[in-house]
């Protein structure tokens, strides 16, 4: 496969779209975040490791956003309150 003008296999395709940093995993503290989700928080000095629940983390990311316009850290907890809704709610 061909990008940007240069023969690339699979792998090496799979390793520069760095998809592996989107894939959520279960953290130290128990959280479910994802290596992209770490480093938008770790940009707005939140610290994820701070919080047991993703609602406390959750209330953290709003009362910074009421303060600051960030678009990639409202996207992260839009994100987040998806995972916390399928994970905490009952089906």
């Amino acid at each position: 496969m061909i990008i940007n003008g240069k023969n690339v296999t699979v792998e090496e395709a799979i390793k520069l779209s760095e998809i592996e940093s989107n894939f959520i995993h279960r953290r130290s503290n128990g959280l479910l975040l994802s290596d992209y989700h770490i480093s938008i928080l770790n940009r707005c000095h939140i610290d994820y490791k701070k919080y047991s629940t993703l609602s406390s983390l959750l209330f953290e990311i709003e009362d910074y956003l009421n303060e600051e316009d960030n678009d990639e850290l409202e996207e992260v907890s839009k994100q987040l309150a998806e995972i916390h809704y399928y994970s905490e709610t009952n089906k």
